[in-house]
């Protein structure tokens, strides 16, 4: 990422109900590359900007959010808002999700590969769980990285799926108990 994206998202993230114009005007930059880094924002509007009447945790009009004290801070920061807002009304939990997106590669996988695990009746079987698919996303976000820039929503996105894991692996703990 470039200073001058981290300048806007690191604006944006302070100043959430800001209009496109004032952030440009503030970081230095044109409305149209404002516009540009914010429509990478996949979390509805409302949300990210905190204006729907207290669906995230953070109400910008009862306190302004802590300043980041440094860019992994902001990561994660981000990381929060974008995974503890409205996700979960759009998609469902994220351990329900992940498990879904696991018994569909688990059949995908199953059907074209025919490997990794060997079922007692049936052969070889992949055998997947929500915590498996977070954690190969976090390699996703990884692989990535690899490129050459610096892409901020990578290490978001890796931060998010990391902390996902570990919730799918205490759901899966706590139903095992």
């Amino acid at each position: 990422m470039s200073k001058k994206e981290q300048r806007v998202w690191q604006y944006v993230m302070a100043n959430r109900k800001a209009s496109v114009k004032e952030i440009a005007e503030a970081c230095d930059v044109t409305p149209a590359f404002v516009a540009h880094l914010l429509s990478k924002i996949g979390t509805p509007e409302s949300v990210w900007r905190n204006t729907d009447n207290g669906a995230g945790e953070w109400n910008a009009a009862e306190e302004a959010p802590p300043e980041p004290k440094s860019t992994r801070e902001t990561m994660l920061n981000t990381a929060k808002v974008l995974t503890c807002g409205d996700r979960n009304k759009s998609y469902g939990p994220p351990h329900d999700n992940l498990s879904d997106c696991a018994a569909l590669w688990e059949a995908y996988l199953n059907t074209n590969l025919r490997c990794l695990r060997r079922d007692n009746d049936d052969g070889w079987k992949v055998k997947l769980t929500s915590e498996d698919v977070a954690w190969m996303m976090v390699l996703t976000k990884m692989a990535r990285s690899f490129q050459s820039g610096f892409h901020f929503d990578n290490y978001v996105d890796a931060s998010a799926y990391s902390a996902i894991a570990g919730e799918c692996r205490e759901i899966v703990w706590e139903e095992e108990r």
